[in-house]
C-alpha cells in the first residue's frame, strides 16, 4: 500500500459502513424493503458478471507503470462492449485516458500492435486465470 493512503482508505470504509448502516436503519425503522428490491438484490446478481469484467481488466499482467503491459484488451461482441461503455478496449482507455469511450475502438485499431496482454473474450480470460490458479495449486 503506498505510504500515506492507509488512513484515507481506512476512513473511506468507515464512512461507506456507516451510509450501509444508516441505509439498513431506515430500511428497518419504515418497513421498507426498497433498499433490498433496489440495491442488494441487484448488486448479488451483478456480482458475479462485474468480477468477470473486473478480473478481466489487470489481473495476470504484468505490475509495472506500462499501460501497454499491465492491462488487458478483451475483444469481445458488440453487445458486450456498448454494455461495458467500450472499457474492453482497456488498454486503449488506460494508455489514453483523455480519449472518450465512444472513441476507444477507433484507438485500438491505432495502437493493436503495441498491446501486449489481449484476449478474445471474458470466457477466455477465465479459463486462463482458473488454468494459472490450478497450475499454481499443482491440481489439473
Amino acid at each position: 500500500m503506498a505510504e500515506g493512503k492507509r488512513a484515507v482508505i481506512v476512513r473511506e470504509a468507515r464512512i461507506l459502513w456507516a451510509v450501509y448502516a444508516v441505509i439498513l436503519a431506515v430500511s428497518l425503522i419504515s418497513r421498507s424493503d426498497a433498499a433490498l428490491i433496489y440495491w442488494i438484490v441487484p448488486a448479488m446478481l451483478g456480482q458475479p458478471f462485474l468480477r468477470m469484467f473486473l478480473l478481466a481488466e489487470h489481473t495476470g499482467c504484468a505490475t509495472n507503470e506500462d499501460p501497454f503491459a499491465n492491462t488487458r484488451t478483451t475483444y469481445t461482441n458488440l453487445w458486450v462492449r456498448a454494455l461495458a461503455w467500450q472499457m474492453p478496449f482497456h488498454v486503449e482507455h488506460h494508455a489514453f485516458p483523455a480519449v472518450p469511450f465512444h472513441a476507444l475502438r477507433q484507438v485500438n485499431e491505432l495502437i493493436r500492435g503495441r498491446i501486449e496482454v489481449s484476449a478474445p473474450g471474458y470466457g477466455a480470460v477465465q479459463r486462463t486465470l482458473v488454468g494459472r490458479m490450478r497450475a499454481a495449486r499443482g491440481t489439473p
